[in-house]
């Protein structure tokens, strides 16, 4: 792994995130644990004395709250680098150096970046080129303005299709200019979503679904008629009522409301840390709930299958084309 091509990388997108458009050079609060000391030391000596960026450093968990509250408003930029899902007994709140500064965060939310649970996948996470992933998407999502039909099939007998005239547009998030450095995927919206599939692979959720239930070895089959699951059924201990139970919580759970397709080719595999770098694995992700109040986002990240535009393989696996 070459970690100093992948901060190069975080570097490049940084310098676009929007709350630095224009200001130069920016204040940015690395805030981070103990386990992370390494790589906020290393991005900021790689900055070196770079003219865009003037880096400070505080250990989170070390630093009187006042302190850290002072440092995020005077901040351009705090980024925090924290292990929260991953923790021998997480709370759902998070750690308590989280807990405490959660007013001042919530007052500059547009101005933060969030690297939770990340570990050494940050840099699986930086390590493509920004150049293959915004071509990438780029050409997936031509290809999708001139299909009639996006498929998804995989060998445990899944399938599901929906109109591509039902899509308004995909949002590409390349890592430029986005709130979410993490780059690597495209996301839409479609009423019109309509089969059976076999979910295998993992969860992203404020509820705690990866901790209790990690990687699916056996499936949760889900059935979908325009764009709401009617029912599910899984052979898991405990996951078909969990599941229920947040799918009757709140008629916006049953309604996927994000369609995605992760492009991030250094994402190699899923291993449920509830961190938001795996929702840019490569391949389909449906996000249910978020579109309505009281509900709560839950991305299924599925962890192979095919799919196709107008029955012609675009990702199997790998990118086709």
């Amino acid at each position: 792994m070459d970690k100093q091509r992948a901060i190069s990388h975080f570097l490049y997108y940084l310098e676009q995130h929007p709350a630095l458009v224009g200001i130069n050079p920016a204040k940015v609060l690395l805030g981070h644990t103990a386990d992370y000391e390494a790589l906020t030391g290393a991005i900021a000596e790689q900055a070196g004395n770079s003219s865009l960026f003037s880096f400070s450093a505080m250990r989170l968990d070390l630093e009187p709250t006042d302190f850290l509250a002072q440092a995020i408003a005077d901040s351009d930029l705090y980024i925090f680098f924290y292990d929260s899902s991953t923790l021998p007994n997480p709370r759902p709140e998070g750690p308590e150096f989280l807990r405490a500064l959660q007013g001042v965060m919530a007052q500059n939310w547009k101005k933060s970046l969030l690297f939770k649970d990340y570990g050494d996948y940050f840099y699986d996470t930086f390590s493509v080129t920004p150049q293959r992933i915004a071509g990438l998407n780029s050409h997936l999502i031509q290809r999708m303005s001139h299909a009639t039909t996006l498929s998804f099939k995989d060998d445990h007998g899944s399938w599901f299709e929906t109109p591509l005239s039902s899509i308004k547009k995909w949002t590409d998030i390349n890592g430029v200019g986005n709130f979410d450095l993490a780059p690597g995927e495209i996301a839409t919206h479609s009423e019109e979503i309509n089969g059976r599939v076999k979910f295998m692979g993992t969860f992203l959720s404020t509820i705690p679904f990866a901790r209790k239930y990690g990687v699916l070895e056996s499936p949760l089959e889900l059935w979908i008629e325009n764009s709401t699951i009617s029912r599910i059924a899984t052979d898991v201990p405990g996951l078909e009522h969990d599941f229920n139970k947040y799918l009757d919580a709140n008629p916006s759970n049953r309604r996927i409301e994000e369609l995605g397709i992760g492009t991030n080719e250094g994402v190699k595999d899923l291993y449920a840390r509830n961190a938001g770098f795996e929702e840019r694995h490569c391949g389909l992700h449906l996000g249910l709930g978020g579109g309505a109040k009281g509900s709560h986002h839950l991305d299924l990240i599925f962890s192979g299958g095919v799919l196709a535009l107008d029955d012609e393989p675009v990702f199997d696996g790998r990118f086709v084309f």
